[in-house]
């Protein structure tokens, strides 16, 4: 299904928002997955302790806020989870923003925005975020990123893919 959305990056994400599975549009986006191992392959590590993504993101602090409502938000039914407590402790530890952001305790249930993305080789690209969850006990979500008008994104990720 994640070969099948080739025009659009999509990445396959766990409870704790690690990156499970991810499409080529995704590597061209945001880089090479793969190259990533444990901890650093969790979305909010990326955010907040990944120098090199944090740098795709054009309006970083807007989305770093955002992202670490919503985890708080997904987090509440596994408060204790050891997996949980290790990524908050890591976090805390690499990253000042989050340090001094955790303990406000901002929730956000979902926020519907354009992700702005720095591409090195492509400047300022826009997308949709999609987030579908899996129907079983998983807590599994499909994301996907569909480009749009802004920017000239359809032909910049066009021009990435070839």
């Amino acid at each position: 299904m994640l070969a099948s959305l080739s025009g659009q990056p999509a990445l396959v994400v766990g409870r704790r928002w690690d990156i499970l599975a991810w499409n080529r549009a995704a590597v061209a986006l945001f880089g090479d997955y793969s190259r990533l191992q444990g901890d650093e392959r969790n979305i909010l590590s990326m955010i907040f302790a990944n120098e090199e993504r944090r740098l795709l993101l054009a309006d970083w602090e807007a989305v770093a806020r955002r992202s670490l409502a919503m985890f708080r938000a997904d987090t509440a039914r596994y408060a204790g989870d050891p997996d949980f407590e290790r990524l908050i402790s890591i976090l805390t530890a690499s990253s000042e923003e989050f340090r001094a952001w955790w303990p406000r305790q901002d929730v956000l249930r979902t926020h519907a925005s354009p992700k702005w993305i720095r591409h090195p080789g492509c400047g300022l690209m826009a997308f949709e975020t999609i987030a579908l969850s899996l129907l079983d006990s998983s807590d599994m979500k499909l994301m996907v990123y569909p480009p749009l008008a802004e920017e000239n994104t359809v032909s910049k990720l066009d021009f990435l893919l070839t």
